[in-house]
Parts: C-alpha cells; sequence; structure tokens
C-alpha cells in the first residue's frame, strides 16, 4: 500500500470546524485554524477529534504515522493515569498530549503495555470515557 497522494492535512480540522461551528477567523492561517481547531475540541472534551484535527488523520488510520492522532490520545490516557497537567490552555495540551505519547509508544513500556490494555479491553470509546473519568476525579 502507499500513500494517497492527494491527502490534505487541513480536511479533518475544516470538517470539524464547520460541524462543531468554530468560525475561521479572517487571515487566520491554514495551520493556525487546524491548531485553534483541535485546541476547541480538547477543551470541549473532544480528544479524538482533537488529535485527528491535528494530525489530519483518523485515529485508525494506518498512515498516521508516529506522530498522529493515536499517539496523542495515548499520551493523553497517560498524562491521566498518572495525574499530570503541564497546561490549562487547551491548544498546549493538545502539544503535551502529543509529546506524552512519543515517550509512552517509543520509550515507556509501562505506560504503553496499560493504556494498550485499556483500549483492547473497552474500545477507544470507552477509553476515552474512562479517561475523562479519571479527570473528573483528580479535579
Amino acid at each position: 500500500m502507499t500513500e494517497n497522494k492527494d491527502f490534505d492535512i487541513n480536511s479533518l480540522a475544516i470538517q470539524y470546524g464547520e460541524y462543531y461551528k468554530i468560525d475561521r477567523r479572517e487571515n487566520e492561517s491554514d495551520h493556525m485554524y487546524r491548531s485553534r481547531v483541535a485546541g476547541e475540541l480538547r477543551g470541549r472534551g473532544k480528544l479524538i477529534e482533537a488529535h485527528e484535527a491535528i494530525s489530519g488523520r483518523r485515529y485508525d488510520d494506518p498512515y498516521q504515522g508516529a506522530l498522529g492522532p493515536l499517539t496523542g490520545i495515548m499520551g493523553a490516557l497517560n498524562l491521566a493515569l498518572n495525574g499530570r497537567n503541564f497546561s490549562s490552555d487547551p491548544e498546549r495540551m493538545v502539544g503535551d498530549d502529543i509529546v506524552a505519547g512519543a515517550i509512552t509508544r517509543y520509550e515507556d513500556n509501562s505506560g504503553r503495555e496499560a493504556i494498550a490494555r485499556v483500549f483492547g479491553l473497552v474500545g477507544p470509546g470507552a477509553g476515552m470515557d474512562l479517561l475523562e473519568a479519571m479527570r473528573r476525579e483528580q479535579r
């Protein structure tokens, strides 16, 4: 299989922006809009959509690469499992999730295994529900 040459990294952010009524600002670049949409979605508790918007890929896309949405989702779960929250700004939280996810996926085997078990047992939707419940308990 080869990657789709017509891939548009901004299309999911545009779709989510329209669906969730996140207007594009005047003269806002594609990159800034994508980042802002991801932050807005993260702030609304739409974790999967936030990481799909920033990466332009669906969480189950085989071409998402090392920093795709699954990495961010895993990072958010790992941060929640460890009681960490580095930023209150949702846009920055998306970045924090990605960094934590990269460490989880490629360096911290214990975190990766725990997250893989959670997602394997209950699936990504229920895994996100678990994540949100854990975040509420920490507040």
